[in-house]
């Protein structure tokens, strides 16, 4: 099972990450987001029977967003934080649709991959019982450099 966030920076590498995983491993993977999203997704997708697309609902009206706004790419800046916390309304319908896949199939997945910016998937995972795995869009240089400034705050040290 795979989650993105709601950006095309985050979209496409998830749909590749999937094709690498089920190619080399013949799983059968689900990725799960927006309605809307997941069209897009579908529209860039070679038909692979073994890679699933469910939509989780979202309204962005009911996140003080534009209509249908399920992406960081016709948003303003000034609303992705917006988008971001809107992000966690997916947690109760992607919780039933573990439950559900689960019951279904007899066994939870084998495992979660979602976003770095999904964090309250983690919580999700634990409370199943199933391994999650946050994936980084983000080049390694980058990862290092975020993981490195939260991990010895530099600013600490200086004076004002």
């Amino acid at each position: 099972t795979r989650l993105p966030f709601f950006a095309q920076g985050h979209l496409i590498p998830f749909l590749a990450l999937a094709k690498q995983i089920q190619e080399r491993t013949g799983f059968t993977i689900t990725l799960l987001s927006t309605p809307l999203n997941i069209l897009y997704l579908k529209s860039t997708n070679t038909q692979n029977p073994l890679i699933h697309f469910v939509p989780l609902p979202f309204n962005s009206s009911h996140h003080n967003l534009p209509p249908n706004t399920e992406t960081t790419e016709s948003l303003p800046f000034s609303q992705v934080i917006t988008l971001f916390h809107a992000s966690s309304s997916l947690e109760s319908p992607f919780r039933q649709f573990i439950s559900d896949v689960t019951i279904r199939d007899g066994k939870s997945p084998i495992c979660i991959i979602s976003d770095v910016f999904m964090g309250w998937a983690n919580e999700v995972a634990k409370s199943l019982d199933i391994v999650n795995v946050s994936f980084s869009t983000c080049g390694a240089y980058g990862s290092a450099a975020y993981v490195s400034v939260w991990q010895n705050l530099p600013h600490r040290f200086l004076e004002n």
